[in-house]
């Protein structure tokens, strides 16, 4: 059974039961530290139902799963100590990795392998555009709030900060006014195109595909001719050798540990004869 009334309890308590699933209680307290401070009055109880539905649905499913797991499916221990393993070694790698003096990349290397990569492509112009756009379920219940804001005309840069408290990390969305971005990079990143004369002179679009709606705004457009090598394709270039460096290294230093544990006999090997 469940039992929800929002705000229906609070002079009985500073810390009233917002809901009650399956014999587990969900406090207001328990909400509210999770509520956007700034949000609206209206988009903070859009934001606290959804919060306590998908309480309520976890607690459901908890109690279904312990009700139908035996005891033995229901032991992840071996699991766990696996994924803590697994988090120590990460967070040990990611320590190491902050030193990225160890992946630099050198200006011939990188003139070397533009060189290869660019030696027969040509200048040429290429579309360019400012956008922002938003992805989120559909349907979604902060659709209609997020919608309104990202469409607002009268001050983007008020709209695009509650934007942000809006979206979180359950929503993919990029509200950059500043940056170009390729046409053609923007159509393989989403499930839209550029082409076709009703979109010509049309800014906002406002579409749902593959169960996800979309929302995205056209700032800014323009032709801009490309170098033979373009400032971008020093970044990519860059960030790629970068990554290829770093590949190396923790594949080097991973066995290097192994095989100096080995000759210090803190490893040893027993091979069935």
């Amino acid at each position: 059974m469940v039992i929800l009334g929002l705000f229906a309890s609070c002079d009985q308590s500073r810390n009233p039961v917002i809901a009650i699933a399956f014999h587990q209680k969900l406090y207001t307290s328990d909400v509210l530290e999770k509520l956007p401070y700034t949000l609206s009055k209206e988009d903070s109880l859009l934001f606290m139902k959804q919060y306590i539905e998908d309480w309520i649905l976890r607690q459901t499913l908890l109690v279904h799963a312990k009700k139908a797991l035996t005891q033995s499916e229901q032991d992840f221990s071996s699991q766990l100590k696996q994924y803590k393993e697994q988090l120590l070694i990460n967070a040990y790698l990611q320590k190491l990795g902050r030193d990225t003096s160890l992946f630099n990349v050198s200006k011939q290397e990188l003139a070397d392998f533009l060189h290869t990569a660019k030696s027969d492509e040509a200048p040429k112009y290429k579309e360019m555009v400012k956008l922002n756009y938003i992805k989120l379920s559909s349907p979604s219940k902060l659709y209609k709030p997020i919608k309104e804001l990202f469409f607002d005309e009268k001050d983007r840069v008020s709209a695009i900060k509650q934007l942000e408290l809006l979206c979180a990390d359950t929503i993919e969305y990029y509200l950059d006014n500043n940056n170009w971005l390729y046409k053609e990079y923007i159509e393989s990143e989403l499930p839209f195109s550029f082409s076709g004369k009703e979109k010509e002179n049309k800014d906002k679009f406002d579409f749902v595909k593959n169960g996800n709606r979309y929302l995205i705004l056209i700032l800014d457009k323009k032709r801009q001719l490309q170098p033979k090598i373009s400032t971008e394709d020093r970044k990519i270039a860059q960030a790629l050798l970068e990554q290829q460096k770093r590949a190396a290294f923790f594949a080097n230093y991973k066995d290097s540990l192994v095989q100096n544990a080995k000759l210090e006999k803190k490893v040893v090997t027993y091979f069935l004869k």
